[in-house]
């Protein structure tokens, strides 16, 4: 038998071996060079969607803009393109490089759909092994590459933002650094005293909106600071002034009296309802930003009627008869150290020009008008009514801002600690906290399920405080039907909590610093 050539049988292996190994090769450089052109493209289209997303800020009007700045980002970035219409970018030279940039509305969290941007590039790469495939699978085209990238961007939404700021008595305490909650307040807010332009100048741009409103026995004052004594609060800053009047208004806050968050919080509710009635407005972000150092202890009422009566139980307070339709406002007097000491009560009309008030013991006095003092041998539980009635209020101004434009409004609370002693009605207890917690509708320290009444949520809310106060209203539903659970319906925010004990300013930066970020999201897809 004739025994086979082994020899030549090994050299054609070889070859073949040889050829698909270079093969191999071939396709893993022209590969490789496919995968570095799509970076490079991917880098191209990242930096075109981005830039498109904030020129079409979410809205279809501004599609050809958001078209030309992808271009434009395009030849910034190495990429010979021009704008060909809207929605593409085509080569100016070399290579037939296209791009696609595309629109699409899609929902976000917090308000309504907006207008997402997608850009698509496209160029050919000519291969260099890959062609030879053609000789071995006839009918595709392998002498070039279709490389492509694509990205994603969700526009940057302007924001609506209302500040309602706290400038009560209690504002003055210091920290350990010598300066007063509401000096570091202003120097976190707007860099008065501290490094940089603050909160509002390092974050914000002509295409959002800030307001500003303080509250203390009112709530607001005047734009030099002063105390406001008309009938219906407005703003010291309304939404949309400029930022450097927003920071000269802010600076020239001063302290003022006791705390009315509930009509701090009605006036910056009627800013944010202007912000859902401007149809140029429809996709910003509404947020309200109420900054406090703890409980209210002032309540607006809206007539004479509701001014005549315990807000609780009905009952007739008697009084002169005011004639002034527009109501009057109630004021915690002294301190609540204790249940004798907190039975201080005053009723203003709202020009201030006459003012009844309820004391225990309460012994007899005039006043330029007239005032008149109501005593009792009895703890004054008109006193602990006016307390409940007063955080009941701040609760329904709270949840009827979230209910604006369908539930879409962040609500932001920044608490600043209070030092002892111990102030029934001021501190950062567990009372406080579940306050400010259905205030901004958070869902974390609402369903907080320690008992530390220092520290803890709604779940701790004392029994009862120094000043005889239970405190049981937080924990039931409110005449005007704000529950005490969180609402689901509604935006979920969040409460902030800065320690007295540590640098109030570093504290309220690091806390900016956050809320900016969750204000700013971008988000690339």
């Amino acid at each position: 038998m004739r025994k086979l050539n082994q020899k030549g049988s090994f050299i054609i292996f070889l070859t073949l071996a040889f050829a698909l190994l270079g093969t191999f090769i071939g396709f893993a450089v022209d590969f490789g060079r496919a995968y570095l052109q799509k970076a490079r493209i991917s880098r191209l289209v990242d930096g075109a969607a981005l830039a498109a997303a904030k020129v079409l800020k979410g809205q279809a009007d501004y599609e050809d803009e958001a078209t030309r700045a992808a271009c434009d980002s395009m030849v910034m970035n190495g990429a010979p393109v021009a704008m060909s219409g809207v929605g593409a970018c085509e080569a100016t030279s070399g290579a037939p490089f296209i791009v696609k940039v595309q629109f699409e509305k899609k929902p976000v969290p917090g308000g309504p759909a907006m207008q997402h941007v997608q850009v698509t590039g496209t160029e050919p790469m000519p291969t260099t092994f890959l062609r030879f495939l053609g000789w071995m699978v006839p009918g595709p085209d392998f002498s070039t590459l279709n490389v492509r990238a694509t990205a994603q961007a969700a526009p940057e939404r302007p924001v609506d933002l209302m500040l309602v700021l706290d400038r009560s008595g209690s504002m003055q305490v210091q920290d350990p650094s010598g300066r007063t909650k509401l000096e570091a307040l202003k120097c976190a807010l707007t860099g008065r005293g501290c490094v940089g332009d603050g909160f509002l100048g390092e974050n914000f741009t002509v295409d959002d909106q800030i307001g500003m409103t303080s509250f203390g026995q009112r709530g607001c004052g005047t734009p030099n600071g002063g105390l406001f004594n008309g009938n219906i609060c407005t703003p010291e800053t309304p939404l949309g002034s400029p930022i450097s009047t927003l920071v000269n208004d802010i600076n020239a806050l001063d302290y003022n009296g006791t705390t009315n968050t509930m009509e701090g919080l009605r006036t910056g509710k009627t800013e944010i309802a202007k912000a859902f009635a401007d149809a140029t407005r429809t996709v910003t972000r509404k947020v309200v930003l109420l900054v406090t150092d703890g409980q209210p202890t002032a309540l607006r009422l809206n007539s004479i009627a509701t001014c005549q009566k315990d807000p609780i139980t009905g009952a007739d307070l008697g009084g002169p008869g005011w004639t002034d339709p527009n109501g009057c406002f109630f004021v915690k007097r002294n301190s609540s150290e204790s249940t004798a000491m907190s039975d201080g009560l005053s009723r203003f009309r709202l020009n201030r020009k006459c003012e009844e008030e309820f004391v225990f013991p309460g012994p007899a006095s005039t006043a330029d008008c007239g005032k008149t003092v109501f005593g009792s041998g009895e703890p004054n539980t008109l006193y602990l009514n006016q307390m409940a009635a007063a955080r009941n209020a701040a609760r329904d101004e709270a949840h009827q801002i979230r209910e604006l434009g369908g539930g879409n409004v962040v609500i932001f609370v920044i608490a600043i600690g209070e030092p002892t002693p111990l102030d029934a009605t001021a501190r950062l207890d567990a009372n406080a906290r579940c306050l400010l917690a259905q205030i901004a509708n958070d869902k974390a320290m609402i369903e907080d399920p320690s008992s530390n009444q220092q520290t803890g949520g709604c779940a701790a809310v004392y029994t009862t405080t120094s000043d005889g106060d239970s405190h049981n209203d937080l924990k039931n539903t409110t005449p005007d039907g704000t529950p005490a659970t969180v609402n689901t319906d509604q935006q979920k925010g969040k409460v902030f909590i800065v320690d007295l004990n540590g640098d109030v300013q570093t504290q309220l930066q690091m806390i900016f610093n956050e809320i900016a970020a969750l204000l700013k999201l971008r988000f690339v897809l």
